[in-house]
Formats: C-alpha cells, sequence, structure tokens
C-alpha cells in the first residue's frame, strides 16, 4: 500500500499561521518550519520506510511581462531533505521551472510553472520533528532566480 503525504506551502500564508514561510523579502529562496510528524498523522517509521520519492507542482502569481526563458528557466530545489547524491549548496533538485504566457484582458503577464506530479518523483529521505525545509528556484547557472513573486507549491512524499 502506498502512503502518500501532501504538504501545501504559500508565500502568502499569514504569519503566525501553520507553515507560513519565515521570510519572504527573497522570493527565490523562501524557508518554512515544519512539523513532520504532525504532517505523517501519527504513522510510525521504521528504518528503510524513511525513504520516500516527492513530486512538486508550483504555480506563481501572474506578473506583467517580468518572466523571460533566458532568465526564469531553471530549477526547483528543497533544502533540508535530500538523499545520498544530493548536495548541500542548492539541495535536492526535484524539477524543471520555467515562465509561460498567460494574456489576460489582452495584456502580456507571465507566470512560472513546474509540475512532476505525473512522474514517478525523486527518492529522498523523510525529515521527521521540527525541521526546516528552504525552496531555491534557480536560474540554469544555479543562482537564485531574478524577478519572481509569491507562489504556491505542493510537496507531495509517496511511499510503498
Amino acid at each position: 500500500m502506498v502512503k502518500v503525504f501532501t504538504l501545501y506551502l504559500s508565500t502568502q500564508t499569514a504569519a503566525g499561521s501553520i507553515y507560513a514561510p519565515v521570510d519572504t523579502t527573497n522570493y527565490s529562496i523562501i524557508t518554512w518550519n515544519i512539523n513532520w510528524n504532525a504532517l505523517y498523522g501519527g504513522v510510525g517509521f521504521q528504518g528503510e520506510e524513511r525513504m520516500a520519492h516527492v513530486k512538486f507542482q508550483m504555480r506563481s502569481l501572474s506578473q506583467n511581462g517580468v518572466l523571460t526563458d533566458a532568465i526564469n528557466t531553471g530549477i526547483l530545489a528543497v533544502q533540508g531533505i535530500g538523499n545520498q547524491y544530493s548536495n548541500s549548496q542548492n539541495g535536492l533538485v526535484l524539477g524543471m521551472i520555467q515562465p509561460a504566457d498567460e494574456p489576460v484582458a489582452g495584456g502580456s503577464n507571465n507566470l512560472l510553472l513546474g509540475d512532476t506530479l505525473e512522474h514517478i518523483g525523486v527518492q529522498c529521505n523523510l525529515p521527521y520533528g521540527y525541521a526546516p525545509i528552504s525552496v531555491l528556484l534557480l536560474d540554469r547557472t544555479g543562482a537564485l532566480m531574478t524577478g519572481t513573486t509569491n507562489y504556491q507549491l505542493i510537496l507531495q512524499f509517496e511511499m510503498e
């Protein structure tokens, strides 16, 4: 039986709320303090069971013509979850993100999208207790993206 744990994060969650971002001065690197045991709902784990596949879906707010393919195509990575192959500098790479057009009333609005929910995901070690994660939006060079804005993120952890 597959166990699925879903975590919804938003940069617009009000301070003091559960899963509120710690600091939103730079949307390309946001940290959340997570109570992982509460997320798992009291499910106990033993040894190898702490391994899961993590998938994501991300959507930013619409912006007026700010995002470009050259600057805003990159990756979404997470520090605070990992596996033996991830590095500490840019964390566990979960997948690609890229700008998309969203014409609103004839305008030239853009948003930033990424989605791996239909894929197998990336193997990771599940955190436990209270532990922070930082979500990084990295450009093609591995640097933090510029011109990013508020976004919503779904992290889905699947265990067999």
